[in-house]
C-alpha cells in the first residue's frame, strides 16, 4: 500500500514538473505587463521598485528559471495590490 502509494507521488510530481514548466513560461510576461501598467498609478519611489522587480522576473523568465518569475512577480503584485 505504501509503496504504490509511494510511486503514485513520484509519477504525479514527474508529470508536474514535465507539464508545469511550460504552462508556466507564458505567465511570467502577463504578470509583467500588469505590473507596468500598474505603475502609472504609482508614486515614484513605488514606482521604481515595482520597475526593478518586474525587470528582475523578466530575467528569470528568460532564464527558464519561470517558478523563480512567478514567486518574484507575484509578491510584487500584491505588495502593490495589482490583480493577478
Amino acid at each position: 500500500m505504501i509503496k504504490k502509494t509511494l510511486m503514485t507521488v513520484a509519477v504525479g510530481a514527474f508529470v508536474l514538473a514535465s507539464f508545469g514548466t511550460p504552462a508556466q513560461a507564458g505567465h511570467c510576461p502577463k504578470d509583467v505587463k500588469k505590473i507596468n501598467a500598474a505603475m502609472s498609478k504609482m508614486d515614484k519611489a513605488k514606482m521604481s521598485m515595482a520597475k526593478d522587480a518586474a525587470a528582475k522576473g523578466m530575467a528569470l523568465h528568460k532564464a527558464k528559471k519561470h517558478g523563480e518569475s512567478i514567486k518574484v512577480l507575484h509578491e510584487t503584485m500584491e505588495k502593490y495590490g495589482i490583480k493577478h
